[in-house]
């Protein structure tokens, strides 16, 4: 088939109108394109892609033939189709159009639209040709080198030189771009400022994260990891709340696996860390991330940072209290009264600074005869 088709070409690019010699020259370009058709990581249960090679033809460059060999790593991929519907090439009669692997790693496509010189001009613009490849290992984020490694345009005979320009590499992936579905997300980035006794070495605090899986099929499985440091260290992970998410915990991470594909996954937890400290200003940092199995759709992961300012209160001033000692006074003062008891004069002070005085009691007849009542 390969004599067959190589001399049918020939007789395509020999045969044409002399007619046309003197046309006017112009440039054709011809671009390797890679097109995802569907996203593995939103649940599509194929690992197929498309290589296009995409052009724009008008009937003045008369292109009616081509032969193109594509070369790829055969470890990672393999191309099990070319595809004439939906593309220029579809103008080919199928008799005409030929698709080959001659060797791993490298594939073949050969198309002419027919023989002599009627033969008709290929015209359009978009893809010239389609082939259909499949990746081998899917489920692992993988990318790959695609390149075109021969390229023979057949023109139309006597209509002069055609300038042609290839672009002939295209870096293919089995990931679509993350987005919003295929990304693991931390919220809580916070920064705490907070005072510490002047005798007090260490504290405690509850720190919140969230965790938002997109729901992306394949990222079944996130490890949420914490880093303790010489100053912060975390005493235990509470889960709050969940939805769509198991989880198992151990002493550095939290693993996170979905229960239902393709759905999102939500949690949130309360770190409780202690920190230690005999700064007078210190700064703690407590920080989260996410990492993913290497065969995950969840390419970019997340991380989150929480701090703590602390500052030292200054030592209160130590205040002596004065005892000021009183020492009973034996300074006495008489209360008089007469026979009957009842009472006549008093010469003790009469105010608050008298209470420490000593009072006596006395009967008084006429203004010289004193006798005491109560005993000194």
């Amino acid at each position: 088939m390969k004599i067959f088709s190589h001399v049918a070409m020939l007789l395509a690019l020999c045969a044409g109108n002399m007619a046309m010699w003197g046309q006017i020259s112009r440039t054709v370009s011809f671009d390797l394109n890679s097109r995802h058709e569907t996203n593995f990581c939103l649940g599509a249960n194929t690992n197929e892609f498309t290589l296009t090679i995409d052009t724009k033809l008008e009937s003045i460059d008369s292109l009616q033939a081509y032969d193109i060999s594509i070369r790829y790593n055969p470890n990672k991929i393999r191309i099990v189709a070319a595809l004439r519907t939906g593309t220029i090439s579809n103008q080919i009669p199928q008799a005409n159009f030929f698709f080959k692997n001659p060797e791993k790693g490298l594939t073949e496509v050969i198309g002419y639209t027919g023989l002599g010189k009627n033969s008709p001009n290929l015209i359009g613009e978009g893809a010239l040709v389609a082939l259909r490849g499949e990746w081998i290992d899917s489920k692992c984020p993988d990318t790959t080198n695609v390149s075109i490694a021969f390229f023979d345009p057949g023109f139309e005979f006597g209509i002069g030189p055609r300038y042609v320009v290839i672009d002939s590499n295209v870096l293919i992936s089995n990931r679509v771009n993350d987005t919003i579905e295929t990304k693991a997300i931390i919220g809580g980035d916070k920064v705490i400022s907070d005072t510490i006794s002047y005798d007090q070495t260490s504290k405690a605090y509850l720190i919140t994260n969230t965790l938002s899986l997109g729901k992306s099929s394949a990222n079944d499985t996130i490890y949420m990891y914490h880093i303790n440091t010489d100053s912060m260290k975390v005493k235990s992970v509470q889960i709050d709340s969940l939805h769509n998410l198991i989880f198992t915990k151990d002493d550095e991470k939290v693993s996170f696996r979905k229960i239902q594909k393709g759905v999102i996954g939500f949690a949130k937890m309360t770190y409780e860390v202690n920190i230690h400290t005999m700064n007078d200003t210190s700064i703690h940092t407590l920080t989260t991330f996410t990492k993913s199995s290497r065969c995950d759709c969840s390419i970019e992961m997340d991380s989150a940072r929480n701090e703590i300012e602390l500052f030292r209160m200054k030592k209160p001033d130590t205040v002596i209290s004065s005892v000021l000692e009183t020492k009973e006074t034996d300074i006495q003062c008489i209360e008089y009264y007469d026979i009957l008891g009842r009472f006549i004069e008093s010469d003790c002070p009469n105010n608050e600074s008298t209470k420490a005085i000593k009072r006596r009691r006395a009967f008084r007849l006429g203004n010289d005869f004193i006798q005491y009542i109560d005993s000194k």
